[in-house]
Parts: structure tokens; sequence; C-alpha cells
């Protein structure tokens, strides 16, 4: 029986530390990105594709949601066209779908009626409604209940301002007469 030697000789590994083997695994992490990209890289020369100008960009009235717009981002293309397409772009219907999740997006102008249901705000609303009628009341029945202590009271006083006239006048008449000669005369 012959053993053949393997083409690649297996070497046994070495005592490797931590960082010495994160270091050999980011090396080759590295080296396949890089094979990778320059594999992904297209074979055109870049330096002789033709850089777009706003002479070359088609007239802003004839685009839609379907024109290709990736002409306008060229560096070339002056700012102001380039804003201009973009405002015309994304001012189409298909970015301007509302999702329906905003809070402004329903009507609530529109309700559905209660009929003879009452919510518990409508029976604390005509509570609130029915006391301050009570208080106004209250507050009538007080000032009426014044009102006629006033007019009692006021009628009272002129009674008795009267009737202090009254007196005033008999005393003055009792004094006005004099007894003269055994006869009386008035002044």
């Amino acid at each position: 029986m012959t053993v053949s030697k393997p083409d690649k000789e297996i070497i046994p590994p070495v005592e490797e530390s931590f960082i010495g083997r994160w270091s050999r695994r980011k090396h080759a992490a590295q080296e396949d990105q890089t094979e990778l990209q320059q594999n992904d890289m297209p074979t055109a020369d870049v330096k002789n594709t033709v850089l777009l100008t706003d002479a070359d960009m088609p007239p802003l009235e004839t685009l839609n949601e379907d024109s290709d717009y990736t002409g306008f981002l060229s560096p070339k293309v002056t700012e102001a066209l380039r804003k201009q397409a973009l405002r015309k772009l994304f001012g189409s219907p298909a970015f301007n779908i509302r999702d329906g999740l905003d809070e402004y997006d329903d009507d609530y102008t529109q309700f559905e009626k209660l009929g003879d249901i009452i919510t518990v705000d409508m029976r604390h609303q005509m509570e609130m409604e029915s006391r301050r009628r009570l208080e106004q009341l209250a507050e009538q029945d007080a000032a009426e209940e014044d009102q006629q202590l006033d007019v009692t009271t006021a009628s009272t006083e002129i009674e008795d301002a009267a009737k202090e006239e009254q007196v005033l006048a008999d005393s003055r008449l009792e004094q006005t007469t004099v007894q003269v000669d055994d006869e009386e005369v008035e002044l």
C-alpha cells in the first residue's frame, strides 16, 4: 500500500493570539470585498461618458410620473432646472398617496347622529345648565324679596314721616292759638 502525498502540505496550526486572528480575518474580508467591487465595475470607460446639460433635457411640460428623471441629476444640469424637475416628479399623484394614519385625514364635521342616546358629557352639561337655572331663579327671588323689603320699608318710612308731620302740624296749630282777654286768637 502506497500513501500519496497531498498537493498542499498541511501545516499544523500555530497558536495564534486573538488580535492576530482578528487582523487576519479582517484583511481577508477586505480583499474579498475589493475583488467583488472590481468584478462589478462596468467595462466601459467612465471618462468617456457624456455629461448631460440643460440643453439635453426634455421640456418639463412633457414629463409625467413614468418619465426618466435621472438625466436631471447630471452634474452639468443647473440647480434650478433640477429642482423644477424634481418638484414636478414629487408633485405627481404617485407620490401624493395618503396613508390614512393622520388624525386630520378624516372629516370630523360629518358624524352619525346619536338619536336618543345621552352621553356622559351631555348628562353633565344638562346638570350644569339646571344648576345655573336654579341659581338664577334663587337670585331673582332674592332680588324680588329685597325689592319688596325696600318697598315695605319705604312705605313704612313714608307713613312714619306723614304721622310725624301731622303731629308737628297739630302741635303748631295748638301753639298758634293764644288766649287774649278770655278769647282765643289764632295767629
